[in-house]
């Protein structure tokens, strides 16, 4: 063999390791890409899921994802879709109402009618509700977190507690706690004693789970339009939203009304 013949080999078996250098490279890409692409539709798939609500606190009354409940006994407008189980509102359906698992209702006295109302009404947005899932708390997932209350709902249920009493400002930090339930520190007094107005008892009485925003087209009134305003909220915050939509305007009066 002469020496083109040698040098002709050679560039014959490098162009043949370049070829498979190429094909594995190309097809190392290609596995990768997959695996990113996959990794993205995970991501968005898990952040659709949780802005349409379909999964619950991680709380030990609450199941895993929501689903239909016909046998509640209370909070019967989740009865369609529910993240509680229909035995956890035995004891919401009675009234007076005395205690909810081992938290009591009446360490001060019987709440009025109206004042359960409004308490049974947190409790069952809080336990079934399905929408929850839109505010898990960031430091925890068995909680939630700035639930954002319309000012006048706050200020109906204000109204409608202001003579009743309490002894704790917070319910979830404030109680003594021992093998008989919750227990007061300090002396009960009336709630309008307790909280300046509606706005203060939202933001106070159940901690950082709610706040109440200046606009009435982004806040829950804890009935059944709140699946239109988590909607809208959605729509607000990628910038999709018309501010005129006539479920908005409407609350805009009714806030009107109600100052």
């Amino acid at each position: 063999m002469d020496q083109s013949e040698a040098r002709s080999d050679l560039r014959t078996v490098k162009s043949s390791g370049g070829l498979a250098d190429h094909d594995f490279r190309e097809g190392l890409k290609t596995t990768i890409m997959m695996i990113t692409l996959l990794g993205i539709f995970i991501a968005i798939l898990s952040l659709t899921i949780s802005c349409n609500g379909e999964n619950c606190l991680s709380g030990r009354y609450h199941k895993l994802s929501s689903g239909p409940e016909p046998g509640l006994e209370e909070c019967r407008r989740f009865s369609h879709s529910a993240c509680c189980f229909s035995n956890y509102t035995v004891e919401l359906a009675v009234s007076p109402m005395l205690k909810v698992d081992n938290t009591y209702w009446d360490r001060c006295g019987q709440l009025s009618p109206r004042c359960e109302e409004y308490m049974k009404k947190i409790d069952c947005f809080f336990h079934c509700s399905p929408l929850v899932s839109n505010w898990i708390n960031p430091n925890n997932s068995y909680s939630i977190h700035n639930v954002p209350l319309c000012q006048s709902f706050c200020d109906d249920w204000f109204t409608a507690c202001m003579n009743d009493r309490t002894c704790v400002r917070n319910w979830i930090s404030d109680w003594e706690w021992d093998e008989h339930g919750n227990n007061c520190r300090n002396e009960c007094i009336p709630y309008q004693q307790m909280y300046r107005n509606g706005k203060d008892l939202c933001e106070s009485m159940w901690g950082m789970s709610f706040k109440v925003p200046s606009c009435p087209c982004h806040c829950l009134m804890l009935d059944d339009d709140d699946g239109n305003v988590v909607q809208h909220l959605q729509s607000h915050n990628s910038g999709t939203s018309n501010p005129v939509e006539p479920y908005c305007q409407q609350r805009k009066n009714q806030q009107r009304e109600v100052k």
